[in-house]
């Protein structure tokens, strides 16, 4: 771990770092713009819904008058095959994303800390079963886990959300007992093994401390890979069912028409591009003022 990490988790803090980059950053400005666009949709959304009902998937009952019809001034995103508006439709899908995402990079990010980090410490036998494990998981793809889970346990949001957390912990506890093994080996965590400070302190406030914050700017990047593999998972019909609020079943039920009514996949297709855009400009900014040498490495113009 190089001295500006270290001097990071030691002293300054998260809120400190994201203050920084808030202030050096366009680019996190611009990504805290977009996601809190998107966090504004799935609290409100369900409430200024046009066609509240159309949003949860039940077909109207003039469902033959307004299927098909384009984007308009009654229908600003256009209506798909069942007459539902699709508007509607994405300001309530906006919900169930963020809870997908939030589920699954939250319970991934906990339990990959806690196996890296006891990795990392305890050594031997214990570092070997752990990082074994990881690797079995890793070599895992989300959608294979999905498929598995679908034919055991029938369609769900606990079938994405599980599949997903599967998938994703074991690149949390790789990260985090990388971070562990170089903070287990500082004097002061030898210190304080060799004064007897109990093992569950020092992995807690020594060790955990100063490896989560590292992980955790990954794990707001990596919202955005979760929800684009969340909405292909949706997509294939492994997950959500067909009617449901989900952006990724919306651009599936418009697939098919997608040359006679593109604007039923277009506009939730857009949305996950700029919920995934805005995570990663967020969670790349906050990892460039982590660590100065990755900063413009992309030579952005903002």
């Amino acid at each position: 771990m190089n001295a500006s990490r270290a001097r990071f988790n030691s002293a300054v803090g998260f809120l400190d770092l994201a203050r920084r980059a808030w202030k050096r950053s366009a680019r996190l400005r611009v990504g805290a713009f977009l996601v809190g666009v998107v966090v504004f949709m799935a609290v409100l959304g369900p409430h200024v819904a046009p066609h509240p009902s159309d949003g949860w998937g039940v077909v109207p009952r003039n469902a033959a008058e307004r299927a098909g019809k384009p984007p308009c001034p009654e229908f600003p995103f256009g209506t798909d095959n069942l007459g539902r508006d699709v508007l509607s439709r994405v300001l309530v899908g906006a919900r169930l994303a963020l809870v997908q995402i939030t589920l699954v990079v939250s319970v991934s990010l906990a339990l990959g800390l806690l196996v890296g980090v006891c990795a990392a410490y305890y050594k031997g036998p214990v570092e070997a079963l752990l990082n074994y494990v990881a690797e079995v998981f890793l070599a895992l793809p989300a959608l294979v886990v999905a498929l598995a889970l679908r034919l055991a346990l029938g369609q769900g949001l606990h079938i994405v959300v599980a599949s997903l957390i599967l998938s994703w912990w074991p690149w949390y506890a790789r990260s985090s007992y990388i971070y562990a093994r170089a903070v287990v080996e500082m004097e002061y965590v030898l210190l304080a093994r060799l004064a007897g400070v109990p093992a569950r302190t020092v992995l807690f406030r020594h060790v955990l401390a100063n490896v989560a914050p590292p992980v955790l700017v990954q794990a707001i990047t990596d919202l955005g890979s979760v929800l684009l593999e969340a909405s292909a998972i949706n997509f294939l019909g492994i997950g959500l069912p067909p009617d449901a609020p989900d952006w990724g079943v919306i651009v599936q039920n418009g697939f098919r028409y997608i040359v006679s009514m593109p604007w039923v996949s277009m506009f939730p297709g857009a949305f996950i591009l700029i919920t995934a855009l805005g995570f990663s400009l967020v969670g790349d900014s906050l990892r460039e003022e982590l660590d100065p040498k990755m900063r413009r490495r992309w030579k952005l113009w903002f």
